[in-house]
């Protein structure tokens, strides 16, 4: 299997802490991009939404989309399932619903920031997203509450996200976020405890 990735990207993070946690990692191998956001990027030949992740299976298929991936990964895993067949599955959903949702309020201000001088920025829009971040972080450390540090791909994806506002924190100020540093310890609890999170933590690549 073949994987656009990036070191930075939430989303591949997902997917590649997930293949970790299976021992699949081993059997993909990762092409790198640089800012994904770019309009040549490399993924964009394979991906029609010119986004990472996008995983190649061995058969040439390809899949577009970090959920979809990080699944498919789970079910041809052979170790504890992230996504829950019982009746946890809805809370452990719900959860990466929550982080996934804090992240699509981030990734174009992201986006706009690095790519655009600072007197173009649209930043009433900006601030409606942080607005939304720092409600959104107290609904996600509720709901974090029942699995403790158990993992499944809410918990997961929760680590994921506070780790790459916090990584990103002059263009997220995720630092500004009530209760973040709750959530910090959190997650820093989480990557020592699970080796798949350690293994994938957000860096820049050089």
């Amino acid at each position: 299997m073949k994987l656009w990735s990036s070191t930075t990207s939430p989303y591949v993070r997902k997917v590649r802490a997930a293949a970790a946690h299976h021992g699949l990692d081993g059997q993909i191998e990762l092409m790198k991009v640089g800012i994904s956001f770019l309009p040549d990027a490399p993924q964009n030949r394979d991906n029609p939404l010119g986004r990472v992740p996008a995983l190649q299976l061995d058969n040439g298929q390809w899949l577009y989309n970090s959920n979809v991936i990080a699944e498919y990964l789970d079910s041809i895993g052979k170790n504890s399932r992230l996504y829950p067949q019982d009746d946890s599955r809805w809370a452990a959903l719900n959860l990466h619903a929550l982080a996934e949702g804090m992240l699509e309020n981030t990734v174009a201000v992201i986006g706009e920031k690095m790519l655009r001088p600072e007197n173009e920025w649209w930043t009433a829009r900006h601030d409606q997203m942080h607005d939304r971040n720092c409600r959104t972080a107290a609904v996600l450390a509720e709901h974090l509450q029942p699995f403790g540090t158990a993992l499944n791909i809410g918990t997961l994806y929760a680590v994921c996200a506070v780790d790459f506002l916090l990584f990103r924190d002059k263009l997220t100020r995720a630092s500004d976020i009530p209760g973040i540093q709750a959530l910090k310890a959190w997650a820093e609890e989480m990557n020592a405890l699970h080796s798949c999170l350690a293994a994938t933590k957000p860096y820049v690549s050089q």
